[in-house]
């Protein structure tokens, strides 16, 4: 849940009545709910739109509701007087063909989490009428078995790469909005195939297309995208990490533009096209981490001298941070949260409450691995799907914090918001921190597996952390008020811990 939402659920909790979104923003302001940057220019409209969407996506299901046009508030504190207010439903106007191919295709040439070179042997065995179909775009966002084909295209001028970030404008993601990128693209439309572009099945045509509407190109790189000069295929993107990445795959190309001096300053074709500019050797190391997940993936395998991948820190809201406090450390699995847990207990002093053995403790039953972790994951998410079930965690984590009598208590492994609320109402005025340990899934898997010391597949690692228990972990990232960025080296993972406590003066 972004931290709209977060915002908007604490206020309607506060005010107990249904709110316009300019209200509700106003209330936070006035609270100081928002993180030191987080509001922007037009917090208003991106408030009504989160929860507008929110509202659509999840139904019946969702925690917020209309109570009129423009109105919203929290099911759970709707009275007998009031009812929901459904809006009339949303319908995209698009008839917009898209490429996809079946899904367990893949499993004949060996099913990769991230990037395969070499797309040649690819693109001979999928990209052929036998194979592919053109679908319904809003058909084909619904279906996970079949695999949408999108073109990422990276633009090189020597050894330097052009980025950009993407505005709020855009029909993108929202975890993709406003994160930094180096691949321009998108779908592969029906409208991309004539009878000199049916050999690719259009996704040639797609990239010419692409470019074209996204960057200002000038007219001897129109000429020379049509002819394919310069433009090179270079691999095969595949992200099974996400419900979005398993409906999506990236066929890769690397586009060198021409000479022309209209490259000293490249201009965006598109709105969503910001902070368009050249990465390089001459310029400092970028860090990965303000990347969304495919550049990264494409960062590391094939600019890895561009930028700095190591672990880093941001912090954004100081003073939950500073003792005395609980603070809660969260991370998905294999992110490197308990090694972060150490190097706070050992270094820094603080007394650990750990959440795995007080769920096991609630369930009589051994904790991981004892148990192991798929059983674990299982009965954990039966309990606490139970009503009084986040209650019960968050008593016994509170019942230890009290044992404890520490200023400096660390909270590991929550993975439930409704857990986290309920602690910070037995709190109180105590403050209550959040520190999440965010590590990219291909890395995590890499470290899980060292740790574990099995012959686990990245798509067993995947199905551990995508069980229905963890799925609100990664949404927490919003809610945090720093961020661990764990790449690669525990040496210097632990000194970027060490750093962030230096630089809060723990």
């Amino acid at each position: 849940m972004s931290e709209f939402l977060r915002v908007a659920r604490e206020i309607l909790e506060l005010e107990q009545k249904p709110m316009r979104a300019m209200e509700i923003v106003s209330a936070a302001i006035k609270h100081g709910l928002f993180s030191d940057k987080r509001a922007g220019k037009t917090p208003y409209q991106t408030m009504k739109s989160k929860l507008s969407v929110y509202i659509r996506r999840r139904g019946d299901a969702s925690e917020f509701v209309r109570t009129e046009a423009g109105k919203f508030y929290l099911r759970h504190l709707l009275t007998e007087n009031q009812q929901v207010y459904h809006a009339p439903p949303y319908r995209p106007k698009t008839e917009e063909q898209v490429l996809v191919f079946r899904s367990d295709l893949l499993e004949n040439g060996g099913r990769f989490q991230g990037i395969k070179k070499s797309p040649r042997d690819f693109f001979h065995r999928i990209l052929s009428g036998d194979v592919c179909k053109y679908v319904d775009r809003i058909q084909a966002e619904k279906d996970e078995s079949n695999k949408q084909v999108i073109t990422y295209i990276m633009v090189t001028r020597g050894s330097s790469v052009l980025a950009y970030k993407r505005g709020y404008f855009s029909r993108v993601e929202d975890y993709l909005k406003g994160s930094h990128c180096i691949g321009f693209g998108g779908h592969v439309t029906q409208a991309d195939l004539d009878l000199f572009s049916s050999n690719d099945m259009g996704v040639t045509r797609s990239v010419a297309r692409e470019l074209s509407e996204e960057l200002k190109l000038p007219e001897i790189d129109q000429q020379r995208l049509q002819k394919g000069i310069g433009l090179k295929a270079v691999g095969v993107l595949n992200d099974d990490s996400s419900i979005v990445g398993r409906r999506h795959i990236g066929l890769l190309f690397r586009y060198e533009v021409s000479d022309n001096r209209a490259w000293d300053k490249p201009e965006r074709g598109e709105k969503a096209i910001t902070q368009l500019r050249w990465i390089g050797n001459e310029s400092e190391p970028v860090p990965i981490w303000q990347f969304e997940y495919w550049s990264q993936l494409c960062l590391r395998e094939f600019f890895s001298n561009l930028v700095n991948a190591t672990p880093a820190f941001r912090i954004l809201r100081r003073a939950p941070l500073k003792p005395p406090h609980l603070l809660c450390v969260l991370g998905t699995v294999g992110s490197g949260k308990s090694e972060a847990t150490k190097v706070l207990s050992r270094d820094f002093g603080y007394a650990e409450v750990n959440t795995g053995k007080l769920v096991a403790d609630l369930l009589s039953i051994p904790p991981v691995p004892k148990t192991k972790r798929e059983v674990f994951q299982k009965k954990a998410w039966k309990f606490i799907q139970k009503k009084k079930g986040p209650q019960m965690l968050a008593e016994a984590i509170w019942r230890k914090v009290k044992e404890l009598d520490n200023p400096k208590i660390l909270v590991d492994g929550i993975r439930q918001k409704a857990t986290f609320q309920e602690l910070c109402r037995l709190a109180g005025r105590r403050r209550i921190g959040l520190l999440y340990v965010h590590t990219l899934p291909d890395i995590a898997f890499k470290f899980y597996k060292r740790r574990e010391g099995n012959g686990i597949s990245i798509h067993d690692f995947l199905r551990l952390r995508d069980a229905s228990v963890e799925l609100e972990v990664g949404e927490m990232i919003e809610s945090s008020d720093a961020i661990l960025y764990n790449w690669t080296g525990r040496l210097r993972y632990q000194n970027v811990i060490r750093s962030l406590m230096q630089k809060l003066t723990v």
